[in-house]
Formats: structure tokens, C-alpha cells, sequence
């Protein structure tokens, strides 16, 4: 296995090509320990826990899993068409890492949302036979009635489904409606509602699975996953 490089620490946590970052180095930009490297091809005995670049102090994590708090009006797709992308919230250098988003949000949708570049942790995650509940806070247009309930939880018919889809569990909580489901099928909670006579006027994730939304990250803030957290989703 080739020695650990400087050159190669950076590019492998997406600072460009091994020439880029010999370049980035040379420019005096990059600091270990306080001090300024201009040697790109200095070896590690161990791979540091941390690197400053361009006075940032960034974790040498490559496996990338990341929660965010996801805004209204962004998109999860790397090409956006009618609103701003999700992955520019992020590091640039985290999309040449193969950042993904785990599942998605609609752009009027907000909340939790995960982030990885390890395919085994994506599937996981977005698979329904895994069995992660996801659980929605929404507002609503009319009253949310006592048979509502009792239909979203004994399963309706969505268009273009073989089977009903249930709620796995709801709760009143004051004006808002705490609803979970298993599975991520297209606009599925508001299709739910709208299948028992009811409209959703705000809809945000508050947890995935054991993970809960981090409410101190504030709408596009982001955090890396705790291994705890990471554990409990593999």
C-alpha cells in the first residue's frame, strides 16, 4: 500500500487531483499542527485526526455520513432545475468525495436528511425491508378527524399502488400531526392525507429510524453523524 502522503490526504477528502493538491500545498495554505506544510509528499505514520486548509480545520473523515436540516425551496439532486441544490449547503469537496443524499426530500419539504458516500450505509438506510420508521410533523389544511386517523393507520389506496399504505403510528401533538411511516414512496404522506379528505400545508422529517433531527443545526445546517448514530442505522 502506498505511504500516506500529504498530496494524498488531500485529494482523498476531495481537494482535487494528487497534481492539484501538490499545488494547494506549495501555496503555503495548508497547516498541520499550527504549522505551515510546503512539503506535498511529507509521509505519515498515521493519518491525522485533523488538517487545516485555507485557515479551515477539517476532520481527515473519508466515509461521509451527514445529517442536515434541510430547508424549503432546495432540491436533492446534484442538477437542479427550479431551486437551489441541496449539495451546495455542503463543502464542495464533499461532491468529489460521491456525496449522495439517502433518499430525498421534495423541495417543499424540510427537515432530517442523511447524507454518505458508502453505497452499503445508503441501501441500508433506504431499504424498507430494514424496517426504519420515518417519521413526519405536518400541519394541516382542515381538522384532522378521529376516522382520518383510523384510515391513514388501517391502510389506503394511493394511485398507481398495489396495496394500501398505512401509518405505522400518529400523534395529536397541539396543531400539528406527528405521522410515521416505513416506506419513501413519491409524495407519500401528503398523498395519504389528501386520500382521507385532508390537505398537508407544512411537512418536515423529524426522524429517521433511531436518529432524530439535531434541532440546534437551524435550516441548512449540518453535522457529520455520530458513530452511536451510524452504529444504530448499519
Amino acid at each position: 500500500m502506498p505511504a500516506l502522503t500529504l498530496d494524498r490526504l488531500l485529494a482523498s477528502l476531495g481537494f482535487g487531483s494528487r497534481k492539484e493538491c501538490r499545488a494547494l500545498v506549495r501555496m503555503g495554505v495548508v497547516e498541520l499542527n499550527g504549522a505551515v506544510q510546503e512539503d506535498p509528499f511529507v509521509e505519515f505514520k498515521e493519518r491525522p485526526e485533523t488538517i487545516t486548509v485555507n485557515g479551515e480545520e477539517i476532520p481527515t473523515i473519508e466515509k461521509l455520513y451527514i445529517m442536515m436540516d434541510k430547508p424549503l425551496d432546495v432540491e436533492c439532486s446534484h442538477n437542479a432545475r427550479d431551486h437551489q441544490s441541496v449539495f451546495e449547503l455542503l463543502p464542495d469537496r464533499f461532491s468529489a468525495m460521491g456525496i449522495q443524499t439517502v433518499g430525498r426530500l421534495d423541495a417543499d419539504s424540510s427537515g432530517l436528511l442523511f447524507f454518505s458516500n458508502q453505497g452499503d450505509f445508503i441501501h441500508k438506510v433506504e431499504s424498507p425491508k430494514k424496517g426504519y420508521l420515518k417519521q413526519y410533523r405536518v400541519t394541516l389544511a382542515r381538522e384532522f378527524t378521529d376516522k382520518q386517523m383510523t384510515e391513514l393507520l388501517d391502510g389506503v389506496m394511493l394511485k398507481d399502488e398495489r396495496r394500501p399504505v398505512l401509518a405505522r403510528d400518529i400523534v395529536i401533538d397541539g396543531d400539528s400531526v406527528l405521522i410515521s411511516i416505513g416506506e419513501g414512496l413519491y409524495h407519500q404522506v401528503r398523498r395519504m392525507f389528501a386520500a382521507v379528505g385532508n390537505h398537508v400545508e407544512t411537512l418536515k422529517r423529524e426522524a429517521i429510524g433511531p436518529v432524530v433531527l439535531d434541532q440546534t443545526l437551524g435550516k441548512g445546517g449540518w453535522r457529520y453523524l455520530t458513530e452511536e448514530e451510524v452504529a444504530a442505522l448499519s
